[in-house]
């Protein structure tokens, strides 16, 4: 459901570039969609589809006057095919611009090529907004949501000073998007008198976490949980198996979003 919302948004910004897109109003607006449709992360990016096709649907594919010509392109999760997406969407279907990708490594891998093509790229990434929105300073990307940490900071508060949790073990994605909430967790949780005491970092595309739920150390009061895609199913799954459920577990947004929470069973239940 956040992916389809983060895409409806994103498109709902078109309409604000075509209000300063000068060229004839008869010619139809070419736009490029970078979704990813294998891989671990595809729950978010079908999420992503459906809420595009959704708001261009309702509105007879018309935004401000103008017919829109939308192209999907599969990333596949990998950002060497995330650039080879983007280079196909600019140089062979020549579109006015892009929405997408939907992971952090994605959008970081084709910044450079965006800013030389100089076509507006509008991205749902929620992560590494310091490299692409502040520290490049480029005019060429727009971001339609907030930062991984955000609401993160919110989550670190609330088991600090509301459940009163002292001692956390992390156990998250690593890639770009999994530090950014874990930093934005640790932040507020150890202002507000909490500790981090263990920090796991499984790959994206991890076969199982068997391992990592077994390194948890015994004695903490809470697990955070920080996955993209069916990951935090599997984690959850695999937590649950090792007898876990006593200890309390805080997850990110998309550890248990409505993307995956229909394949879900107990396991999702008090995170």
């Amino acid at each position: 459901m956040l992916k389809s919302v983060y895409a409806s948004l994103a498109a709902a910004l078109v309409c604000a570039l075509l209000s300063f897109d000068a060229p004839a109003q008869s010619e139809p607006f070419r736009l490029g969609f970078l979704t990813v449709r294998t891989g671990a992360l595809a729950a978010g990016g079908k999420q992503m589809e459906e809420g595009i096709l959704l708001f261009l649907k309702e509105r007879n594919y018309m935004l401000a006057g103008r017919k829109i010509e939308l192209t999907i392109a599969d990333t596949g999760g990998n950002p060497a095919q995330a650039k080879t997406k983007t280079q196909e969407l600019i140089e062979k279907n020549r579109v006015h611009a892009v929405i997408g990708p939907l992971a952090t490594f994605e959008a970081l891998a084709i910044d450079d090529y965006i800013r030389q093509a100089q076509v507006p790229l509008i991205t749902p990434t929620s992560a590494a907004q310091k490299d692409l929105a502040q520290q490049k300073l480029s005019d060429y990307v727009i971001h339609a949501v907030g930062t991984a940490a955000q609401p993160m900071h919110v989550l670190g508060f609330y088991a600090a000073t509301k459940l009163g949790i002292k001692r956390v073990a992390t156990v998250a994605d690593d890639f770009t998007y999994g530090h950014e909430g874990t930093a934005g967790f640790q932040s507020a949780f150890e202002d507000n008198g909490g500790k981090v005491v263990q920090k796991l970092w499984p790959p994206l595309n991890v076969p199982e976490y068997g391992a990592y739920v077994s390194q948890i150390k015994s004695g903490v009061d809470g697990v955070y949980a920080g996955f993209a895609g069916i990951n935090g199913l599997r984690f959850l799954k695999q937590y649950a198996e090792y007898g876990m459920k006593k200890t309390p577990v805080f997850g990110n947004p998309t550890c248990v979003d409505e993307g995956i929470l229909r394949n879900m069973g107990d396991e999702a239940l008090g995170v």
